[in-house]
């Protein structure tokens, strides 16, 4: 169901990305090819239906907009909008709010790769090597990596080691 945009108040309610051209849009569309009354525009001047669709494009008018906005587009400035539209990843065809809503959050960057997102803890990998350094150096006292040393050290004074290799069950069996 696609929205009509008689009401220009209700019009301006679609065009969240746009604020400056939601509340000029209207008067660029029914403007002449005046280069003046434009406010200076460098785009060739057209005229006509596809002077409007350049008007839509400079001012970044949505395509959805300009298409239910300007009626005496021809079919050409039609398809070409539309064209334009998908090249540009725009919506191409004239959509409600509801569906809008969609769009917006399928054009928005994906959950898992905003900043805040997999930016969350801290690089855990780099800290444990750079305290692993200073540890080596002595610079830096590890209670808990001590312990594990000194049991490490213990074990093996009780012959609980890993055996020597030639010296293992197997090794000490054909002897």
């Amino acid at each position: 169901m696609a929205a009509s945009f008689g009401n220009t108040a209700h019009a301006r309610a679609h065009l969240p990305r746009f604020p400056s051209a939601a509340s000029s849009a209207f008067e660029i569309l029914r403007a002449d090819s005046d280069p003046e009354r434009l406010g200076g525009s460098t785009l060739p001047a057209g005229g006509g239906a596809l002077g409007a669709v350049r008007r839509c494009l400079q001012f970044h008018v949505p395509p959805s907009l300009c298409l239910e906005m300007s009626s005496n587009l021809s079919y050409y400035a039609l398809r070409m909008a539309h064209l334009s539209a998908r090249i540009f990843g725009e919506v191409a065809r004239p959509t409600d709010a509801s569906s809008m809503k969609v769009v917006k959050l399928l054009s928005e960057q994906p959950y898992a790769k905003r900043k805040e997102v997999y930016g969350w803890y801290p690089p855990h990998n780099t800290y444990h090597n750079l305290m692993t350094k200073l540890r080596y150096y002595g610079l830096y006292r590890d209670e808990h990596e001590d312990f594990k040393d000194e049991m490490k050290r213990l074990k093996k004074l009780r012959g609980k080691g890993r055996p020597v290799k030639g010296e293992g069950k197997r090794a000490l069996k054909k002897k």
